[in-house]
């Protein structure tokens, strides 16, 4: 009998051994004859090819099945099963994957992180949703995610508790409270497709075109899908019944979907910063760092710092929209 315990759990150890030595070498391969060989893995692994990332790994953004232990094996195995049963029509990441790749992205993404970290960009549930003031003011509600928790899997129910004056209002899983409100693919998309390079035909007449994709895309919580800044769509706003110069640049139309105004559209309302005045028509990057925000050393680009009125203030965000 013992003999027979040994024989069994001998071959337990060699068939783990063996199913961990070939999945080792299978996500190894080249993903047309690995990950692509799915085809709810072929329209991200088209994507992929054609994208910036495109001599990284598969692996090094997205993990294996043992990347995160039993839960990144369990997930995996729901996966074939689903794949088997034919109820997968494609791959979508949970908040917990989207957040395991951000740790990923920082590892050679250091300095853009390090920015994102300091800048506030890097909030917390816990910050946005357990604001007292603010909750005093409004109550939090579906389309906060829109903006604040682009990749939340549930509903305002689901994460808080509700009941009672806003002052007891709370997160219900402890778990949550740090999670990022704002990850890093709120506004990156991994399968970016690569910029092209300008094609000169000679030093007078040149082929150059504009470059095909920014590097920025914004999240639709509704549609669970990236669209490319520079695809998306210019908003008019308006100051006084004017019609004031907005930047067509693509980053200025990221941030303006969660950096909007009223319903009517008018410059310096909600939470709008479209800039007015000597600052109209500006990109929101020729003055804030795209990771930090920070808006620090941006007069410099433009003015003498020596004097007064430009030097930065610590805490002061300099006010652009003109003030009856």
């Amino acid at each position: 009998m013992k003999r027979l315990v040994y024989i069994a759990a001998s071959l337990a150890v060699f068939a783990a051994v063996a199913a961990f030595g070939g999945y080792s070498v299978w996500s190894g391969l080249d993903p047309e004859k690995s990950c692509a060989s799915c085809h709810e893995i072929k329209p991200m692994h088209q994507s992929w090819k054609t994208s910036a990332h495109s001599k990284i790994a598969c692996t090094q953004c997205h993990g294996t099945a043992f990347s995160d232990g039993i839960q990144g094996m369990c997930e995996k195995a729901g996966m074939v099963v689903s794949h088997l049963a034919g109820n997968v029509s494609n791959v979508r990441l949970s908040e917990s994957q989207r957040l395991a790749i951000m740790k990923r992205c920082a590892s050679c993404h250091k300095n853009e992180s390090a920015k994102w970290s300091q800048g506030a960009h890097s909030t917390t549930y816990a910050n946005i949703f357990c604001d007292k003031t603010h909750n005093n003011a409004e109550k939090p509600y579906w389309d906060c995610f829109r903006c604040h928790g682009m990749f939340y899997e549930g509903n305002i129910n689901t994460l808080m508790d509700l009941e009672g004056a806003p002052s007891s209002w709370r997160i219900k899983d402890e778990k949550q409270r740090a999670r990022p409100a704002i990850p890093c693919m709120a506004c990156h998309q991994i399968h970016t497709p690569a910029p092209q390079i300008p094609d000169f035909k000679n030093c007078r007449e040149s082929a150059a075109p504009k470059l095909s994709a920014s590097k920025s895309a914004l999240y639709s919580r509704a549609d669970a899908a990236h669209i490319r800044s520079d695809l998306l769509i210019d908003v008019k706003r308006y100051l006084d019944g004017k019609s004031v110069k907005v930047s067509g640049e693509a980053s200025a139309k990221l941030c303006a979907n969660c950096h909007s105004p009223n319903w009517r559209r008018e410059a310096g309302t909600s939470d709008d910063r479209t800039p007015v005045g000597a600052h109209e028509g500006f990109s929101c990057v020729v003055c804030h760092d795209p990771h930090s925000n920070s808006a620090a050393a941006s007069c410099a680009k433009c003015h003498d710092c020596s004097a007064e009125k430009y030097k930065f203030k610590s805490g002061k965000c300099p006010q652009f929209i003109i003030k009856k």
